[in-house]
């Protein structure tokens, strides 16, 4: 896969900011059990002038961002540092679980998602954050699987495979069992990856 550049301490302290806002906001919401916390409101709990808040996000809508950001970073990390013989299905489970997983608010989690998916404006950025996951899951499984060289053909796996993923959330949203999530993922994303051929590459690697 291909590594970014690395962001400057600039940078890095922008996105430090701008993920502070957002779970200050999610938090908010959760709370609230609605997305209606003014921006002034998010303001003044994080201690920031509204200005602030604008320069990094043009919307309200926006500060949702910067946590799927950390997610989706969460997820590539687990994608990057898989075993060559690691089994895909289970890496792909963990690279969309494990943060949820990890923090141990699976409730809260999910009082979030729930407020996201029912709210059109903040599911559609929940829906084109998924679409940035397109180009490195389709690394992945082309260091795993013969994807061809058909565009077309070849990104169609990774993008089943996010389409799985938010269904399994939505449902995750609908009845609450994390194991359920999961689950819904593992046998969705087996019956995409069985259709798939062995990379000849790897097989001998593993021979």
């Amino acid at each position: 896969m291909t590594n970014p550049a690395r962001p400057s301490l600039m940078e890095r302290r922008a996105e430090e900011l701008r993920v502070a806002i957002a779970e200050t906001a999610r938090d908010l919401f959760i709370a609230d059990g609605d997305t209606s916390a003014t921006v002034e409101r998010i303001c003044e709990a994080v201690g920031i002038n509204p200005r602030t808040f604008h320069r990094h996000f043009p919307v309200k809508e926006d500060v949702i961002m910067p946590l799927f950001r950390v997610f989706g970073t969460v997820g590539l990390d687990v994608l990057e540092k898989a075993d060559a013989d690691a089994e895909p299905i289970d890496t792909l489970v963990r690279a969309f679980t494990t943060l949820i997983a990890e923090r141990h608010l699976e409730e809260a989690d999910r009082k979030f998602m729930t407020l996201i998916v029912n709210n059109p404006q903040y599911r559609l950025r929940w829906l084109d954050w998924g679409e940035d996951l397109r180009e490195p899951i389709t690394d992945f499984l082309a260091s795993r699987f013969d994807l061809g060289d058909d565009v077309f053909i070849r990104t169609l796996p990774a993008r089943l495979i996010i389409h799985t993923v938010v269904l399994a959330y939505m449902q995750w949203v609908e009845t609450g069992d994390f194991a359920q999530l999961e689950a819904s993922q593992r046998a969705g994303i087996e019956m995409i990856l069985c259709s798939l051929p062995a990379n000849s590459r790897a097989v001998q690697s593993q021979a």
